[in-house]
């Protein structure tokens, strides 16, 4: 992630410029050599008609640029159609039955310190006199039922607002307010449109990345998915993969595992372009785990492939049954039956599935969660900052354009992100780590999406936080922040580091990692934070 620094500002904005408008420039430089074709041919006639459109537009005398420009206003267009055609209606998950919808609310009330905030949280900073009846009943028929609530729910709705009006100690005003909430698999997609250019560029980071996994030794297992239902093309997917993978949709590469004492560790990573950002973490890995370790000692990494949110365009993102499904096919298939996972930002979604599974979470030994966005997920801070909040620092302008408006992350945010399904609800740990399971929770101050310091609180401290908009600057930018109390002051007014950011790892229960002043994904850009992440999984891949 960039820092906010002047050059960076103006280097990031440049760019998204640049990739903006080569599309709208071709398309109107094609437009401009169709005119003159029309020109000099006068119009469509018979004449035109019976000869061929090759030698009537005289496209073989087209330079090189020409073609491109054309190629350029070809993608274009199919962009403008992508548009709507993502639009379609989500595929939902099954419904939940009256009586764990009850158990959700009641579930989410617990977690809620003040109603008001979390309400205005999620009506986008509204205050609560503009919110109606309507609007709640509206909310919560998108958080309980993903919209598909019908009459017949009319009373179950109506339990719920006067429960929250209950909580609240007021009522809301009849009917609708001018207050628009957030409902992320019902609202528009929102994405800008990408050119050639930038997909070449995708295409020879795919490739430069698929090189450097296969010098590190790890072994690619493709699917059809991977390799011919993706764009742009993998051209080394096919040629160098080791074998199919065992599951349809997910395809991933190995380190193979022989240790008969040590545990496997699964790596999923986050929104991105792929696994490039973290092959230097992962060789650094296998360095720890096995670089003095005997042949019939080496400990196995598998990484698993998530084109979706890697910047392509392809098939939709595996639905929670689907993965789970088919990563027991990848794990029965290797013979992991116990093992570490590490995930990071978006892989936290995975990761919770993997945990909120009675039969995969028996089988997670250790977990490592890097920026995870599925803790405190039920307040809107995460939804709001990813897809709401306006850039303005360098790091908003690259996570806005190259991640919340890509085609692929906005259709995998907005049709298949449910978020009760996404939750990973602190009584959930805590029975995992009774229940003898390592987890520790990487966390970096200056994280742009995720409040780490209510998360850090709630993890170590129990605390329950409170939404809250901050404005930003002169323009007025606003993001959403959490937090339930006052930072302390010491007697020489600076503020007191808390002492759960201070503990040192001791690989027992459930601990916090504290990075200060770095931003989301930053821990990996250093030697040192890498290497004492390295050194969470080799303790856990030693299980106990």
């Amino acid at each position: 992630m960039l820092n906010d620094t002047r050059s960076e500002y103006f280097a990031i904005r440049l760019v998204i410029i640049i990739l903006s408008v080569v599309g709208p420039l071709c398309t109107a430089y094609t437009a401009t050599l169709l005119r003159r074709w029309f020109v000099s041919t006068k119009g469509p006639s018979l004449d035109f008609i019976a000869k061929t459109a090759w030698e009537n537009a005289q496209w073989s005398n087209l330079t090189l640029f020409q073609w491109y420009c054309v190629a350029e206003a070809c993608f274009y267009l199919f962009f403008l159609w992508y548009r709507t055609h993502l639009q379609r209606e989500a595929i939902h998950p099954p419904l939940w039955s009256k009586e764990d919808r009850r158990e959700l609310f009641e579930k989410l009330v617990a977690e809620i310190h003040d109603p008001e905030k979390f309400l205005s949280g999620w009506f986008r900073g509204a205050n609560v006199e503009d919110i109606g009846r309507e609007d709640v009943k509206g909310f919560a028929g998108w958080a309980f039922f993903e919209g598909r609530n019908t009459e017949e729910d009319a009373e179950e709705l109506e339990e719920i607002t006067a429960k929250m009006e209950e909580r609240m100690g007021r009522t809301f005003k009849p009917g609708k307010g001018t207050a628009k909430s957030l409902k992320l698999t019902l609202d528009p997609i929102e994405m800008e449109t990408r050119c050639l250019l930038w997909y070449s560029i995708i295409m020879l980071v795919d490739t430069v990345a698929h090189i450097r996994m296969l010098r590190y030794g790890m072994k690619y297992y493709s699917t059809m998915d991977s390799t011919f239902k993706v764009f742009p093309p993998r051209p080394l997917a096919e040629i160098t993969a080791t074998a199919a993978s065992p599951a349809e949709n997910i395809s991933y590469w190995l380190r193979p595992h022989t240790s008969k004492i040590r545990l496997p560790v699964v790596f999923l990573h986050g929104i991105g372009v792929g696994l490039h950002p973290h092959i230097e973490f992962l060789h650094e890995l296998d360095q720890g785990l096995n670089e003095n370790a005997k042949e019939d000692d080496k400990v196995g990494i598998l990484t698993i492939e998530v084109l979706q949110i890697s910047s392509r365009l392809t098939h939709s993102i595996p639905t929670r049954e689907e993965f789970l499904e088919q990563m027991t096919q990848i794990l029965d298939r290797h013979g992991y039956d116990r093992f570490v996972v590490c995930s990071h930002s978006y892989g936290s979604v995975f990761t919770t599935y993997m945990l909120t599974n009675k039969a995969m979470a028996s089988r997670v030994a250790g977990t490592l969660l890097l920026d995870p966005v599925t803790i405190l997920l039920h307040m809107p801070d995460v939804a709001y900052n990813f897809t709401v909040r306006q850039p303005r620092h360098a790091n908003e302008w690259q996570l806005w354009y190259f991640a919340s408006k890509d085609p692929g992350v906005s259709h995998t945010l907005g049709r298949h992100f449910f978020w009760s399904q996404n939750v990973l609800w602190q009584d959930r740990i805590l029975e995992l780590v009774g229940k003898g399971m390592r987890m520790t929770v990487s966390l970096a101050s200056r994280d742009l999406i995720v409040d780490t310091q209510a998360v850090g609180a709630y993890l170590a401290k129990h605390e329950v936080p409170d939404p809250v908009i901050v404005k930003d600057g002169a323009n007025g930018q606003k993001h959403m922040e959490l937090g339930t109390h006052e930072k302390k002051k010491g007697k020489d007014g600076e503020v007191e580091v808390e002492e759960w950011k201070q503990r040192t790892f001791t690989g027992k229960g459930l601990e916090v990692l504290w990075w200060d002043d770095f931003d989301h994904a930053q821990v990996f850009d250093s030697g040192e934070t890498r290497g004492k992440l390295v050194d969470v999984l080799v303790e856990y891949s030693k299980g106990g």
